[in-house]
């Protein structure tokens, strides 16, 4: 069970029909996920000489992310102290906030479109959504 799954409510679908979603066909989720933005990973290092990968989600873009980020780029040369994402918001005036990746997990996952192993498809978030996911992260992070 993917990281993404673990946090996935149970009610999903029923809340998306509630708002009035339409359930996607197949061939529409395959045009999703071509259409869709796929975070690749950029390696950073930090003064200390530790290195950390950090994947982009942009407002309003569909993204593909990776669920298991830290198994999929570990190799023997490179070892990541950290993981991190980073939200654009093209609203806000490009505002750059940088995360903690598996801090963002258990709110990006009520935003999860399908999950094809080992990648999930996240829906573009608008600017108040995005928002919302970042003050509740962060007021998580507090609370460690």
């Amino acid at each position: 069970m993917g990281i993404f799954k673990f946090f996935k409510k149970n009610k999903r679908v029923s809340q998306q029909n509630a708002q009035g979603f339409l359930n996607i066909n197949e061939a529409e989720d395959t045009d999703l996920w071509s259409k869709a933005y796929i975070a690749e990973p950029q390696c950073y290092e930090k003064e200390g000489k530790e290195k950390f990968l950090n994947f982009v989600i942009t407002e309003g873009v569909n993204t593909i992310l990776p669920m298991y980020p830290n198994e999929l780029y570990k190799s023997e040369e490179e070892n990541f102290s950290d993981i991190r994402l980073t939200f654009v918001s093209t609203t806000k005036k490009g505002e750059v906030i940088d995360l903690p990746f598996f801090h963002c997990v258990p709110a990006l996952s009520n935003y999860a479109v399908e999950y094809r192993e080992p990648n999930v498809l996240i829906r573009g978030l608008n600017a108040a959504e995005m928002g919302l996911l970042i003050s509740g992260v962060k007021q998580s992070l507090k609370r460690i």
